[in-house]
């Protein structure tokens, strides 16, 4: 009896690991995509009558990674998500692709989001890194999907702009 209960809490501690391989992403530490996927739905459930989201990306990664090497892109998106977990108490940080990352802060003060993004930006930019980042809050939502593509759309133009300020080509130190 005794070796059975001790083989079955392995197999529990061993099944926790996976399911947490499974829902974290390796570099960073964050939820990856799928657990991103999963997590949409309750999200919406849960929150729809007043939720943020928040799309941060990462400015000139692939420039590092081709200039500096991927161990200085790894580097600069640990370093990233470190400082996004820092600046926002939300249990919903993605690492959803490379270099962009999503918040969902349920009940958010919009000016409270921009206040944090500009903090994390600012420290971010003491080890010469640059994020984008595009903050919607809305009430009474109809559409997930539609609140995350507003705050995309709006990272997207502040990334743009980065690019207008600095050539492409140019390697972000």
């Amino acid at each position: 009896m005794q070796f059975s209960f001790g083989m079955f809490c392995n197999n529990l501690k061993s099944y926790t690991e996976i399911q947490e391989q499974r829902d974290r992403d390796t570099l960073t530490g964050l939820y990856n995509r799928n657990r991103y996927e999963r997590d949409l739905p309750e999200i919406f459930a849960q929150y729809q009558n007043s939720l943020a989201c928040v799309y941060i990306d990462a400015n000139g990664l692939r420039e590092t990674n081709n200039v500096k090497g991927h161990d200085k892109g790894d580097k600069m998106l640990r370093t990233v998500a470190t400082e996004i977990r820092r600046h926002f108490d939300t249990e919903y940080i993605y690492r959803i692709g490379g270099d962009e990352f999503v918040l969902f802060v349920p009940e958010a003060d919009e000016a409270k989001l921009k206040m944090q993004s500009e903090e994390l930006s600012s420290a971010l930019s003491k080890v010469d890194y640059s994020i984008s980042v595009g903050i919607q809050c809305d009430k009474n939502i109809s559409s997930l999907s539609l609140l995350i593509k507003a705050a995309e759309k709006k990272m997207y133009a502040e990334k743009k702009k980065y690019y207008e300020k600095h050539n492409r080509r140019r390697t972000h130190m």
